[in-house]
């Protein structure tokens, strides 16, 4: 039971879920708990959820070759009858549309465009150097921003800063995550950055990435100041520097020198640690 529930990536899924709630309350200064609800925050939550759970279980189901080789552990979806695998996936398109339609044309589009894309990725996108890349950065940019369209009172600053931090932060987590799989992917004939690049390369891709990273989150940080009192501005930069930019800082040095498999799943391991960090210092407004 437990390897079945990993193919959903749930911790993934609450944080995806978790971004979107503290986006909708805490981004919009007149939000109560009954105006999320009755605004359809939770169909928004669900239908990402059920996209979000379609793009692992393709992926997973149509990658079982390249994961035996990259990865050390034993993949439940590799034991399931192929018939029980498409239940799944109608299932959570099911879901998707149904929530859209709850929503508005505006999403039964978006929902009906993540799954496309997400197959379209776990098919044949993520062989493409960069592409995939930029597309789950894309789509990680738009599951926080989609709030702002479901709430047009979520102060748009704000909700880009945020978004952003998402996308960034995942495009940097995947090329990461790619340099860490390069065995597996070179062998099935893969043509992601690293195997194209080369590992210095695409080192020193991320840790010039991560520098504009940084940059870009000192001055938006700088023009967040008049959300915040002066007390308030003192502790949220304070917990900006030492989890979100300290880390950040440490991955930018440490991945240069970068080259084993080990040392990339640890830097990956940062990463997702600092884009939570990030999303909860939505907190603070």
């Amino acid at each position: 039971m437990l390897n079945y529930l990993k193919i959903y990536r749930p911790i993934n899924i609450l944080f995806i879920a978790l971004a979107q709630w503290l986006s909708a309350y805490f981004l919009n200064f007149e939000a109560s708990y009954v105006s999320i609800y009755d605004g359809g925050l939770y169909w928004l939550i669900l239908g990402t959820a059920a996209c979000a759970a379609f793009g692992y279980w393709i992926n997973d189901f149509l990658d079982i070759d390249r994961d035996e080789i990259n990865k050390s552990h034993f993949k439940a979806i590799k034991s399931l009858n192929p018939n029980l695998v498409y239940v799944h996936l109608l299932a959570f398109v099911s879901i998707a549309t149904y929530c859209g339609n709850v929503l508005g044309t505006w999403f039964i589009l978006l929902f009906a465009i993540t799954i496309a894309l997400l197959f379209l990725y776990s098919k044949w996108l993520k062989n493409i150097a960069g592409l995939g890349n930029l597309l789950i950065a894309a789509l990680s940019f738009v599951s926080v921003y989609a709030v702002s369209v479901l709430f047009p009172e979520v102060d748009r600053l704000l909700m880009l800063h945020f978004a952003m931090l998402a996308g960034f932060l995942t495009l940097c987590r995947e090329l990461v995550k790619d340099a860490e799989d390069v065995k597996g992917d070179s062998e099935t004939n893969a043509k992601t950055l690293p195997i194209v690049l080369g590992l210095v390369n695409t080192n020193n891709l991320i840790y010039i990435l991560l520098l504009f990273i940084i940059s870009f989150l000192v001055i938006s940080l700088y023009y967040q100041s008049r959300f915040l009192t002066s007390a308030m501005q003192f502790a949220y930069y304070g917990y900006y520097f030492l989890f979100v930019i300290v880390p950040l800082y440490k991955v930018a040095i440490d991945v240069r020198s970068a080259q084993s498999k080990q040392e990339y799943a640890f830097l990956s391991k940062i990463l997702k640690y600092t884009l939570f960090t990030g999303v909860l210092s939505i907190l603070f407004f």
